[in-house]
């Protein structure tokens, strides 16, 4: 019994203890923002994100032209059954060949935004934050309503992306 009352102040004693100690490590506290979209754009890789969607939407519109008449005729009653038709071939090329250009950019951006999350690691590393939050997500899902211009890391992340 005696060594029972000794045990529960020590192990107490040891479980606060450790706790403080815990609570003195220096843990980064900043939290700070980027433009995502600008950065990205800002890498010297996006040329081929951007040719990507030219050739998408070099195969794309033709097949929208296509369909928007024929769309139309079908909303307003006046469409045949060769209107209708017409118009279920030319929207399942037109979603096969959107899907083969979505894989084909997300493929492409992928390495772009795999570089630049270690960029934005490193310089959060460096600079003492804790997280970084893309702005225009943080404000459009109301998390952010202010922050300070001075927590904004987007110039320090393109200067470290490669050139």
């Amino acid at each position: 019994m005696k060594h029972s009352l000794f045990f529960v102040p020590v192990l107490a004693g040891l479980l606060l203890g450790g706790s403080l100690v815990a609570q003195n490590k220096n843990v980064p506290t900043k939290i700070g923002y980027i433009d995502a979209q600008k950065v990205v754009q800002a890498h010297p890789n996006y040329k081929n994100i951007k040719d990507l969607e030219a050739q998408a939407q070099a195969e794309l519109k033709p097949l929208q032209d296509k369909l928007t008449p024929l769309q139309a005729k079908i909303q307003s009653g006046t469409a045949t059954a060769k209107d209708q038709q017409d118009f279920q071939v030319l929207r399942q090329s037109y979603q096969e060949a959107a899907k083969k250009w979505t894989d084909r950019s997300q493929a492409a951006l992928k390495p772009i935004t795999e570089q630049i999350d270690k960029v934005i690691t490193t310089v959060a590393q460096q600079q003492g934050f804790a997280m970084v939050f893309d702005k225009k997500v943080a404000a459009s899902s109301g998390l952010v309503v202010y922050a300070d211009p001075s927590l904004d890391l987007t110039d320090a992340v393109i200067k470290g992306l490669p050139k």
